[in-house]
């Protein structure tokens, strides 16, 4: 019972280290655009920073923009899908008795609305103050299938437990950055910035143990589902905008987090399938098979920091408009505008995320805590971190915006690129930490005070593929292993891509 008990925790385990990429805002882990415009441009913003996103992006720069409020949000259409291989390359099957699946293993991943909402205020020429409420830039719920259609032996088409279900099930995570900035401009071409962030998590994460410590066969498997909250997750962002001349502007932002750290509920359902490998539906509802326990376990996991660098040239329009607007004009000078002032502009900006801080997922089980598996029960084991072992991500941004009437309609477009986040070996259903790299187009019409902006962009992934061979291995029940499975859980090859809209509305004052 002791096995079955240790295996019961490695469920917990899975989907704590899950959570792991889920809140994090750092480059290798999101895509790199939040807010509409910022889209459009594929995130080559920093030097730009032009709207009151600037709170949460680049402080300095809100000294220099008028008054404003901004409401926008992205739909994000993703698709992702993972083929379990043996270590021999070729697919695997959830056992003997059946024959390995045909396709590859997608996940169910609605629509994802992502909201932003920011405020910037002028007090006089040298100084602003800013609020910001951001997401992180990823996708909302996903779920795996607990069990996909494939041949058996006797090459009927039955249900097989999928080979996703050690990694991940069930998704399900809420991070919001509230964000309280404010600007000083030392110089009439130098300002510098600087933001508190106070980060709100929530989530919700379920996979499978294989709890006789043989992740082969899926006897007396076991789902388990964690929730969390963590009201406080302390940062900051600092910043600097320097122009050197009239049409030259040179950002950096420097942004760090303090760890997630949380007490998780844990809720786990053992003798989740029956022999046929479909699901137990009666089996899994019957109390000597629930285990429910509030502060299960604690888990800290370390948010990357990030810095960028930015620089951008926008060409002046030589022929002025007539009648600039008059909640631009009462700023004296002091505030810009490039949708009346520029022809265009071109930005590129220069990333990199300290990922490599990620080496493991600390778990740590309350002592005392009991698992039920068919009506029994044992202590869980009190340790068991689960490697990550990420790499630094730098990443290049290109983006620019032509003017296409002053004052009315601009368009905008951009590309971006990211270095993979992880070896192959140690890929995970989470996210998809491949290279990166997307494309991306947009456009703002102004009606008097009010900007509408519209954005695309598509985002590849590349493809990680470890041939089998990956290096996370489930826990087992088996104290003389090392408490892990002698096979590794995610050998395979994990496939995506990106499409997103955004739709945003900023009002000047």
């Amino acid at each position: 019972m002791r096995n079955r008990t240790n295996l019961a925790l490695s469920a917990l385990l899975g989907t704590v280290a899950s959570l792991s990429v889920t809140p994090a805002f750092a480059d290798g882990i999101e895509t790199p655009a939040g807010g509409a415009v910022q889209m459009g441009r594929s995130g080559a913003w920093i030097a730009r920073a032009d709207d009151p996103l600037a709170a949460f992006v680049n402080p300095a720069a809100m000294v220099r923009n008028p008054n404003g409020v901004h409401l926008g949000s992205h739909l994000m259409f993703r698709t992702q899908c993972f083929t379990r291989l043996g270590e021999d390359g070729q697919p695997l099957a959830a056992s003997s008795t059946f024959l390995a699946p045909t396709s590859p293993l997608c996940a169910e991943i609605a629509p994802f609305p992502n909201p932003q909402l920011a405020a910037t205020f002028r007090i006089g020429r040298r100084f602003a103050v800013g609020l910001a409420a951001v997401g992180p830039h990823k996708h909302g719920k996903s779920t795996w299938a607990d069990t996909v259609s494939a041949p058996n032996k006797f090459g009927l088409t039955v249900p097989q437990p999928s080979g996703a279900r050690y990694m991940l099930l069930d998704d399900d995570a809420v991070l919001v950055y509230p964000t309280l900035s404010a600007a000083v401009a030392v110089r009439s071409n130098l300002s510098l910035g600087a933001g508190l962030v106070w980060g709100i998590a929530k989530y919700g994460f379920s996979n499978m143990a294989a709890v006789t410590g043989d992740a082969s066969t899926f006897s007396n498997d076991m789902k388990a589902q964690i929730n969390g909250f963590d009201g406080f997750v302390p940062g900051f962002v600092l910043s600097a905008l320097f122009s050197p001349t009239s049409r030259l502007d040179l950002a950096a932002t420097y942004r760090y987090s303090d760890a997630i750290r949380s007490k998780a509920d844990l809720y786990a359902q053992s003798n989740y399938y029956d022999s046929k490998g479909q699901v137990n539906t009666a089996g899994i509802l019957d109390p000597a098979n629930i285990t429910d326990v509030k502060g299960a376990a604690s888990f800290k996991f370390q948010l990357p920091m990030e810095a960028r660098l930015g620089v951008r040239y926008h060409h002046p329009r030589y022929q002025s408009i007539n009648g600039a607007q008059a909640w631009l004009t009462k700023h004296q000078g002091a505030a810009r505008d490039g949708m009346s002032e520029d022809l265009f502009d071109i930005e590129a900006d220069l990333t990199w995320s300290h990922n490599s801080a990620v080496e493991n997922i600390e778990i740590r089980l309350a002592e005392g805590t009991q698992l039920n598996v068919g009506g029994t029960t044992a202590p869980a084991p009190l340790n068991a971190d689960v490697a990550r072992n990420w790499r630094d991500v730098f990443g290049a941004r290109v983006g620019g915006e032509y003017v296409v009437i002053p004052d009315f309609v601009a368009v905008r477009a951009g590309g971006f690129v990211e270095t993979k986040g992880v070896d192959d070996a140690y890929l995970s259903l989470d996210f998809q930490q491949a290279m990166k790299a997307g494309v991306s187009a947009g456009a703002t019409v102004r009606v008097a005070m009010v900007d509408v902006t519209v954005g695309y962009m598509h985002t590849f992934f590349g493809t990680l593929d470890n041939g089998g061979k990956g290096a996370v291995h489930g826990l087992s029940g088996d104290p003389n292993a090392g408490f892990r499975t002698p096979q590794v859980i995610n050998g395979g090859r994990l496939t995506g891509r990106l499409d997103e809209f955004a739709l945003g509305v900023t009002a000047h004052f």
